[in-house]
């Protein structure tokens, strides 16, 4: 790959074959009559031709991002991933609930949430159009299907064979039935106060909307425009007020390009991310974590409790790559690593901390891998880790009070981690025992 082909790569975080796979794409889509002349192959085209094509690829896929959206320009790093919920969710499964149940009844009384009424339509499909029904089979709204997708109203029950949808205060109009909001922590600053001001300290980044479905990199430099509020609260709560980002649509832009010239050195340092986090993130020693997180806690009227969310370092000890499934966590699976140090282990040489991460940490941020020069690698234990969590308690069957991390981000330092060694293929090869 030629030099703008590496600033793609590097700037998408993609892979070899994930860049000559966009990169052919944006050929054919844009030039078909010189892929065809190249019989659709990239090692066929041209030098001036490849020179061209992926000189435009670049503007296209990598420079005209980070405008996208409203608010102003902010610039930093994403440092954590705190899930995804969808607010309809609850209305959903209620009125699915419902129409399976009875659905002549769901049609003609609907639900209650919060002690409000919630309409429900039946939905059909007839000749390219979606319909909405109500209990008397009298038409309430309809809406021409689109590339063959079901709206974002439609609700399927019984198993896809019938589709129902939630209506607006009106008794007609459709709600949308699925409206994830996703959350991110950012630390940064302002585009044009990050080098006077610093980092300012860790926000929730809220994406709802267009701005759910992008799955933006951690522990790279960014640059996104977002809407600073103040965070929600109960009105009788005496919590401080905190300030979040809310972004509806996003379209990041990675890397330093939006640094002047003679401050990239400096950017290079700041932006280095376990330096970022030992700077400008709460850092906790593995020996005073339990301690931190009984100081700062919030408890629950359910008697549960969560803590704060801060990072930690430390070696680790134990991977769980396989994980365990798990319906309650994002991706299905939950993996489990133990991290240790000599600060933790100086009363107790056995003692470690147990961390959980989703499958979703796992296979879309690489949380169980080391970037080396030559790709992402598994590591081993004794590689040492940077781990963004939140801790949370639970009480065993002996009243003993316990620790546990959830794993937000997980960063394993390059010059510091050691790669798994894979077994070799002749590892299986059971021919040299004759069969026993």
């Amino acid at each position: 790959m030629n030099e703008a082909l590496n600033r793609i790569k590097e700037a998408k975080n993609w892979s070899d074959d994930e860049t000559n796979k966009a990169f052919a794409a944006f050929i054919q889509e844009n030039y078909p009559e010189i892929w065809t002349e190249a019989q659709a192959d990239l090692a066929k085209l041209q030098p001036d031709d490849l020179d061209f094509f992926s000189s435009a690829f670049e503007v296209n896929a990598v420079r005209r991002k980070g405008s996208g959206g409203k608010g102003e320009e902010w610039v930093g790093m994403i440092v954590a991933y705190d899930g995804t919920r969808d607010t309809m969710g609850r209305q959903r499964d209620t009125a699915i609930e419902a129409a399976e149940a009875n659905m002549s009844q769901a049609l003609r009384y609907g639900i209650r949430i919060n002690d409000k009424p919630v309409g429900i339509g039946r939905v059909v499909s007839e000749g390219g159009e979606w319909i909405i029904k109500d209990a008397n089979d009298s038409l309430l709204y309809k809406e021409t299907a689109k590339d063959g997708q079901k709206p974002m109203w439609v609700i399927s029950i019984n198993g896809g064979q019938s589709h129902i949808s939630l209506l607006k205060p009106d008794g007609r109009s459709p709600k949308r039935a699925f409206m994830p909001k996703r959350k991110w922590l950012f630390v940064g600053n302002k585009k044009d106060a990050f080098f006077t001001e610093g980092p300012l300290p860790p926000m929730t980044l809220e994406c709802s909307f267009g701005a759910a479905d992008v799955e933006l990199q951690m522990l790279r430099p960014i640059l996104f425009k977002a809407e600073q509020e103040t965070a929600w609260k109960p009105p009788q709560s005496d919590e401080p007020d905190e300030q979040i980002l809310k972004a509806l649509d996003l379209d990041p832009a990675y890397g330093l390009d939006w640094v002047d010239t003679e401050m990239v050195g400096k950017a290079n340092q700041i932006f280095s991310p376990d330096q970022y986090m030992a700077n400008f993130m709460p850092t906790i020693d593995l020996a005073s974590v339990f301690d931190h997180h009984m100081e700062n806690r919030k408890v629950l009227q359910s008697g549960r409790d969560y803590g704060p969310v801060f990072a930690i370092s430390g070696t680790v000890d134990y991977i769980d790559h396989a994980g365990k499934e798990n319906l309650y966590t994002e991706g299905g699976f939950k993996h489990s690593i133990t991290m240790t140090s000599n600060s933790l282990r100086r009363e107790d040489p056995k003692a470690n901390l147990w961390i959980d991460l989703s499958r979703h940490l796992v296979e879309q941020h690489n949380a169980l891998q080391v970037k080396k020069a030559d790709g992402w690698k598994d590591y081993a234990g004794g590689s040492r880790l940077w781990v963004v969590v939140r801790s949370r308690t639970w009480t065993g069957t002996n009243g003993d009070v316990n620790l546990n991390l959830d794993g937000l981000s997980v960063y394993a330092m390059p010059l510091r981690s050691i790669v798994a060694q894979k077994a070799p293929e002749s590892a299986n090869d059971l021919s040299h025992t004759d069969r026993f």
